[in-house]
């Protein structure tokens, strides 16, 4: 799809749901969808303005009703809802009866709602002059949000949605293995995503890439992976034998191991990306997120890429970890060194760390030695659910990123479990 924001014409892609009809290989317009069962509808709430301001849900349709969030100016905040399900703002210190700054009732496919203390409808120069009033960080915020109202009503109509996580476990009859290889895995512009019906069909799936460091280059997305696809892996540890984890894996040198008893003491097993379509889809999001073809994290048949002469995946299965209480991993890097005579010279060059529990002691992934200007003490990220952190080992001209040294902090109280996804650069050795 073509859209201008005011600096062109761009050109974006788009997946456009197809008839249901079609997922029944028959005629479009054979069959109707269904309406779900369940009512739930995620609700987001945007803070357009320069002040401080308190949601409330109105339970009675009727005030005063109970704080449901804090939002500073241009922030946003979100919950659970249903369609009918009532909500207003007030000012940070109005209190649940003070003044109505704005009110709203869920309206699917509506799932974004603003209060917009800066536009006033139908007078332009009366909104520029309120942007004017507001800092250059401020006009900066209220711009870009603009933009984004406008694509996001753009993308709706084009679309068809606002696009998705896992919202349920499928059952166990509608997963299994997968076991068709080389093209038939692609899917094209158009066709639907793996198990549909169990995906949210009202929201889009906003990978936000939040900059912690700049060197070594260190990332996280909050909720890439859902409390659905969460559940789900978890499940899959049931039964699953987890071996004494080792630290050669990143390595050409088996003797990288030797000292696996100092430096690394958690436990681990693997996930293929063949197990299932909620892990393939974990795969396919990663490929996202890299913004690379999701072909590459699989092996290939000839037909796709005809050009290349290593079918391999660039991508090593999932590997499932768990800390006990005392369990840590020292600071390490997850590159190796490939052997001199190998011409390709193959490493890790980005790792994805997704979180599966929280509410741990301990625990966090440090980097102790990224450059900043504030603090010499390492930087900690917190595990969160579904939480994923993405790093990378080499520097955008192919050599190793010394400063990509981190550790898995001891647990103290609780226990901890992640999953690592490792990608290979230029393709898997």
């Amino acid at each position: 799809m073509e859209f201008d924001l005011g600096y062109g014409p761009q050109e974006y892609r788009a997946y456009v749901t197809p008839d249901v009809s079609t997922f029944y290989g028959e005629d479009a317009g054979s069959r109707h969808r269904t309406t779900p069962k369940h009512r739930g509808w995620a609700a987001k709430f945007v803070n357009v303005s320069a002040r401080r301001v308190r949601v409330y849900w109105d339970p009675k349709n009727g005030r005063p009703g109970n704080p449901m969030s804090l939002m500073g100016p241009f922030e946003s905040s979100g919950t659970a809802s249903f369609p009918g399900h009532r909500f207003y703002v007030t000012d940070e210190d109005g209190g649940a009866d003070g003044e109505v700054l704005a009110s709203f009732e869920i309206d699917p496919p509506t799932s974004v709602y603003y209060y917009d203390g800066i536009t006033v409808e139908g007078d332009a120069e009366a909104t520029e002059r309120n942007v004017a009033r507001l800092s250059p960080e401020h006009q900066g915020y209220y711009r870009a949000i603009v933009d984004s109202r406008r694509f996001n009503e753009y993308y709706r109509e084009f679309a068809g949605r606002e696009e998705t996580h896992f919202l349920e476990v499928p059952r166990e009859e509608d997963l299994g293995k997968i076991d068709v290889v080389g093209s038939a895995r692609k899917l094209k512009d158009g066709d639907a995503r793996l198990l549909p019906e169990y995906r949210d069909r009202g929201q889009y799936l906003n990978m936000t890439l939040r900059v912690l460091s700049c060197s070594p280059r260190v990332f996280e997305v909050v909720d890439f992976l859902s409390r659905a696809e969460v559940d789900h892996i978890m499940y899959l540890t049931t039964g699953m034998t987890l071996h004494r984890s080792t630290t050669a894996g990143g390595s050409a040198d088996a003797s990288a191991g030797r000292k696996d008893s100092e430096t690394r003491t958690s436990l681990n097993t693997w996930v293929y990306r063949e197990n299932d379509a909620v892990i393939d889809t974990v795969y396919r999001r990663a490929a996202d997120l890299l913004r690379i073809d999701e072909a590459m994290l699989r092996p290939r048949s000839a037909d796709e890429f005809p050009d290349m002469d290593n079918t391999r995946s660039m991508a090593e299965a999932l590997q499932l970890v768990h800390y006990d209480v005392g369990q840590e991993y020292t600071a390490h890097h997850d590159f190796g060194y490939s052997r001199i005579h190998n011409k390709d010279q193959p490493a890790r060059f980005a790792t994805l760390l997704l979180y599966l529990n929280e509410g741990m002691e301990g625990g966090a992934t440090q980097f102790p030695r990224w450059i900043n200007a504030e603090t010499s003490e390492a930087l900690s990220v917190e595990p969160e659910v579904g939480k994923a952190v993405l790093f990378y080992s080499q520097l955008p001209d192919g050599n190793m990123d010394d400063f990509s040294h981190h550790a898995a902090m001891p647990v103290r109280k609780g226990e901890k479990w992640l999953m690592n996804l490792w990608v290979w650069d230029p393709k898997y050795g």
